[in-house]
């Protein structure tokens, strides 16, 4: 099978208060589903807006932050963990040139299998500003390809009409990185949005762990979404399932 994974390209995110906030993909996000789609034997290709060559959030590769974030684990399991997201995106050829947006047409889209939205905050910088990307889900949808996006990956959702202006995602259960997870982060209150008011807003039955940080994965129809970086493994097997069942 094919897959097309999607990133931000955006370094910096620019917020409320002015601040070119240091932003960019997160390394969970991207590291652990690319690693189970090509242990599976998938073909997997990247691709950004205007073919830039995406940025790893510096957060996500610091051991301490991980720490933070989950000090119920080990930290010596925290830095390893982020050393290997980093020797996987050095290792990583297309990282380094990915594949254009803009440059896919409909019969490149029919060729893949399934679609995947990586997350990171800098995503809302530009993911839902493109409509190169809008066209392409929309081709997607069209083909009933399998769709998955986690944690902030759903902003490339949000700028989606059909043919009569309504959003395709309407009354669909989702998650997605939630408002409680958003104000424990240190851009609390400067976002340009907030994603789970977004997708509440437009018509998403929306849905979340009990705990802030806990793993939760929703599927209906063929999308499937995660809540936040540590659902990044069972959204990516979820999506594996999906994309067998064609």
């Amino acid at each position: 099978m094919k897959i097309l994974v999607v990133m931000t390209a955006k370094a910096t995110l620019h917020l409320l208060d002015g601040e070119q906030h240091p932003s960019g993909f997160w390394a969970e996000e991207f590291v652990v589903p690319y690693t189970l789609f090509t242990a599976a034997g998938h073909t997997v290709d990247v691709a950004t807006i205007g073919g830039e060559a995406p940025t790893v959030d510096r957060t996500s590769i610091d051991p301490a932050f991980l720490r933070w974030v989950r000090p119920e684990g080990s930290p010596d399991e925290d830095a390893a963990n982020a050393a290997e997201y980093v020797r996987v995106i050095e290792s990583i050829p297309q990282l380094k040139n990915p594949i254009s947006l803009e440059s896919l047409d409909e019969k490149d889209i029919a060729d893949y299998d399934g679609i995947y939205v990586s997350g990171g905050h800098g995503a809302i910088g530009d993911l839902p500003k493109s409509d190169e990307l809008a066209q392409i889900l929309r081709w997607a949808l069209a083909q009933d390809k399998p769709l998955a996006t986690v944690c902030h990956g759903h902003t490339a959702l949000l700028a989606l009409r059909d043919g009569e202006g309504r959003w395709p995602f309407e009354g669909y259960r989702m998650t997605a990185f939630s408002h409680s997870e958003e104000l424990v982060t240190n851009m609390a209150g400067r976002l340009p949005l907030i994603l789970e008011a977004e997708l509440t807003r437009l018509g998403a039955r929306y849905e979340k762990a009990e705990a802030i940080w806990d793993s939760h994965v929703v599927v209906d129809r063929k999308l499937t979404t995660g809540q936040n970086p540590y659902s990044s493994k069972a959204l990516a097997e979820t999506f594996l399932r999906q994309l067998a069942k064609g």
